[in-house]
């Protein structure tokens, strides 16, 4: 794509109309970018075939509530090379679920250009709001015009999304009432861990009115892969890189002002993916891998001592500035914290389940909260040593609504600030022993929603495009309860590799609101991969020097253009 030279109107009321008005000039170039297609595609959906050389085990409980699904083979689809015929049309439905990812509106452009090449009279059903939209039989039909206005935009305004689980009997009777009401042959759902939780069920439950399901990859934590197979969700590439604009920013003015330690928390609950590569984009002074805390157990008064540590090396050395990243779900790698957590969540679930709702664990007094959880049978002495010796702000915190699922809501807590409090408490005994003389300056930031709405990278157009016409691919072949995937990522798009991955083999048993559910397992950072080591062997270097790294803003045309994830090439490189 090459960049074209813009020129104003002579004109000033069609100017002032133009600077005034809802698009912009990069939006709009940017819907002139057709994704490039693997070779795979180039002739029709191909074919699909076994892809051996892999051991994909399903769990008994997997194998006791998805009998039909957890007989799936892994798959690969490979080019057809007879002139495909034209198909029967069909009727497909896609849903977008969980939070919004860069690269969303390419998925369902892959998928409705992939549909219109096999024959024009497939139609694409969008349904709206997420899951929801399912349940209640809210959707649109998806247009060439409206795939032309959103593609390689950020966002999912064009159906909308939702979090709502199809997690009882009640809720998929409806949704098989809906598949069966417009006569879905398949059903597309884009999302993350859960979602695709989903899509296993629905798979399951709907095969019997020919309804066909297929997952598709998406969570800008980068906590939804399979090893060797799905390196890295859809959105991940994107989130990453609008983080890193920013904190590249704030590197830029440290260096300038040289007065300021900026504490920024990231998006991440469960994994430090995205701490992770935001740090090989920008190179901070202290990074906060939640994995590796987790196994070295650390306290959170270790975590403390492990930043201010660097603050007084720093100041040593006249340098009272620097930049820390914190990932979201730190508290849940910090084992004395976690298991507060797992405590406090069983007794609200147990509590709510057999309360009133006007009597819910979330309207008592946080006192009255407290004298609640101080006498559960589960609570011990330890734990409300631990509580009471937390800051009040994290005490609140640990208390917060869970959301949904039963899940911690980690974006609730200031968790940046509360270390920030604790740290700035630590160095002020440190000064009273003459040990840090010098001066702690803070900002604190935290990052998340501007990265998951943001336009996608070129990598996440190309990648989510291939993975809606992957996902037709599959729907093409016949086959159900699998996850789109593409294989090789680290590769040119030329050697993609389309497959589709079995969702049984993925899924585990998790505690949700007290009780066990079978669930897609999300993956951590592996402190074993290549990534991770050389990320120890670099960040002594970036504590104390300033090695501040400025990636700018995600680039659409240049070089700069045809980025990657490094962590996704550095873990390939070694191989």
């Amino acid at each position: 794509m090459e960049a074209k030279t813009t020129t104003q109107p002579d004109d000033p009321k069609t100017l002032i109309s133009e600077l005034l008005g809802d698009e912009t000039p990069v939006r709009a170039e940017r819907r002139t970018y057709q994704p490039a297609l693997c070779p795979v595609f180039h002739q029709g959906p191909g074919l699909t075939r076994p892809l051996l050389g892999y051991d994909l085990d399903v769990f008994k409980t997997a194998k006791e509530q998805l009998p039909f699904v957890s007989q799936n083979q892994l798959i690969e689809v490979i080019p057809d090379q007879n002139t495909p015929a034209k198909n029967k049309p069909r009727n497909i439905g896609i849903v977008l679920s969980g939070g919004p990812a860069p690269g969303g509106h390419n998925v369902i452009a892959g998928l409705f250009e992939a549909a219109q090449r096999a024959n024009p009279a497939n139609r694409l059903i969008g349904f709206l709001a997420g899951p929801k939209g399912i349940i209640t039989n809210k959707h649109t039909l998806v247009t060439g015009e409206m795939v032309a206005e959103y593609k390689n935009s950020g966002g999912f305004h064009m159906l909308g999304t939702g979090r709502d689980k199809i997690d009882n009997a009640e809720k998929m009777d409806k949704c098989r009432q809906t598949c069966q009401a417009l006569q879905l042959d398949g059903l597309v759902v884009v999302g993350g861990d859960d979602s695709n939780t989903n899509s296993a069920f629905l798979a399951e439950n709907m095969r019997d009115i020919g309804t066909q399901v297929i997952g598709i990859p998406k969570t800008i934590d980068g906590d939804l892969q399979v090893p060797g197979l799905c390196q890295i969700p859809f959105g991940y590439h994107s989130a990453c890189m609008a983080f890193a604009t920013e904190i590249g920013n704030l590197n830029s003015d440290c260096k300038s002002d040289l007065k300021y330690w900026h504490f920024n928390r990231l998006m991440g609950r469960s994994a430090s993916h995205i701490a992770l590569e935001v740090a090989f984009q920008t190179h901070p002074n202290v990074i906060l891998i939640g994995e590796e805390i987790d196994e070295s157990d650390l306290t959170i008064h270790n975590v403390v001592r492990l930043i201010a540590d660097v603050v007084v090396q720093r100041a040593q050395m006249g340098k009272n500035y620097g930049t820390i990243l914190i990932p979201e779900g730190i508290l849940e790698f910090i084992h004395e914290i976690n298991m507060l957590l797992i405590k406090i969540s069983h007794i609200i679930a147990t509590y709510n389940r057999e309360a009133h709702e006007e009597e819910s664990f979330h309207k008592l007094s946080f006192e009255d909260q407290v004298q609640l959880i101080d006498n559960n049978d589960i609570w011990r002495d330890y734990d409300s040593r631990v509580f009471l010796g937390l800051p009040p702000e994290l005490q609140r915190g640990l208390l917060l609504p869970r959301d949904a699922h039963g899940n911690f809501q980690y974006a609730q807590v200031n968790t940046e600030r509360i270390l920030l409090g604790m740290v700035a408490t630590y160095l002020r005994k440190q000064r009273a022993k003459g040990i840090y003389k010098g001066v702690f300056r803070t900002q604190n930031h935290y990052y998340g929603y501007d990265g998951r709405g943001t336009f996608p990278t070129k990598f996440d157009c190309d990648y989510g495009y291939n993975l809606g016409v992957t996902a037709f691919s599959l729907l093409a072949n016949g086959v159900t309860g699998y996850m789109a995937a593409l294989k090789d990522l680290h590769k040119p798009i030329a050697a993609w590799q389309p497959i589709g991955i079995p969702l049984a083999p993925l899924m585990h048993l998790e505690e949700r609101k007290g009780r066990l559910e079978l669930v897609i397992e999300k993956q951590i950072v592996d402190l074993e991969s290549p990534a991770f080591k050389l990320l120890t062997r670099e960040r002594d270097k970036w504590a104390t020097g300033d090695h501040y790294r400025i990636p700018g803003p995600i680039q659409f045309n240049g070089p700069c253009a045809d980025s990657k994830p490094i962590t996704l090439i550095l873990n390939a490189l070694a191989k």
